[in-house]
């Protein structure tokens, strides 16, 4: 029975990894027509946290919440907003491919979190894992000058806030809550939260046309929904390390999905890339407890 478990919280988690990956397809659409990070951030969570909101309440659980699930939430959507904000950013100063191979550090530091706080031991299979994650996404990274320390720095947070995230949801007290109701209150909490940085800067406009707003509003309802509505089902059933690790198929699906539609280049280092982030699920999923 545990197996089973186990085995459909990985099922989860690859699915959600795979809607995951097709955010940046999607968002390559939006911002070819006049769309921008912040206001596409707003958007998804604001969109998908209605949908979550309209299901919970269709299907009787409600958006009643106590005061102490309401924090629990609260607490958990706070490195989120930090993550995203802090990787969209990091863009500005950094190529994204070189953000993109910072922030996938949080496998790291998902396993370095939960060795000091909660003294957990990895694996020999999960070290391994790692390794083969870590080498992975660095073959994806392709050096072209536009280095910046600050925008190393804030990529690499962008990391580190996920992680805490991860740990967050696999050991709070959150993933007790029903997980359409607390998916829609930690959307729309994100999306305040978006809403708040967006005034302080003065980012909060939107120049789209049909197109991006229309992909927007499938990319929310739709692909970043089914994502996180599988993310925060298969996490507490794997934990936070196999979480971390198993969700690194999220830019194997991105760059696949580029080739595919987008007719972008997949040379013999991205095919290295790949297979070593493969190898590493499929040894992820082999291990036994």
């Amino acid at each position: 029975m545990e197996k089973r478990f186990r085995v459909r919280g990985e099922v989860y988690l690859l699915l959600s990894g795979f809607f995951f990956g097709l955010q940046p397809f999607l968002a390559k659409i939006i911002y070819a027509h006049g769309g921008n990070a912040y206001g596409l951030l707003f958007l998804r969570f604001l969109i998908s946290g209605t949908v979550f909101a309209v299901i919970s309440m269709f299907l009787g659980t409600g958006m009643r919440l106590k005061r102490q699930e309401l924090i629990s939430i609260l607490i958990l959507s706070v490195p989120e907003t930090v993550m995203c904000i802090l990787l969209f950013l990091s863009y500005s100063y950094i190529s994204s491919g070189l953000a993109s191979t910072l922030h996938f550090s949080y496998p790291a530091a998902v396993i370095l979190l939960e060795i000091l706080i909660f003294r957990k031991k990895i694996s020999k299979i999960k070290l391994l894992c790692l390794l083969f994650c870590a080498s992975g996404i660095a073959v994806f990274y392709h050096p072209d000058g536009n280095i910046n320390i600050f925008g190393m720095v804030i990529a690499l947070a962008s990391g580190v806030g996920y992680a805490i995230y991860i740990i967050i949801l696999t050991h709070g007290k959150s993933s007790r809550i029903p997980v359409v109701k607390m998916s829609a209150w930690l959307s729309l909490l994100v999306a305040t939260e978006i809403a708040i940085v967006m005034l302080v800067l003065g980012k909060f406009r939107f120049d789209m046309d049909g197109t991006a707003w229309g992909t927007g509003i499938f990319m929310a309802a739709v692909v970043s929904t089914s994502a996180l509505c599988a993310f925060q089902v298969g996490a507490p059933m794997c934990g936070a390390q196999s979480a971390a690790l198993l969700s690194t198929i999220e830019p194997v699906s991105s760059i696949l999905l580029g080739v595919i539609f987008l007719g972008e280049s997949m040379n013999i280092r991205i095919f290295i890339g790949i297979c070593l982030i493969l190898f590493s699920i499929v040894i992820q999923i082999k291990e036994k407890k």
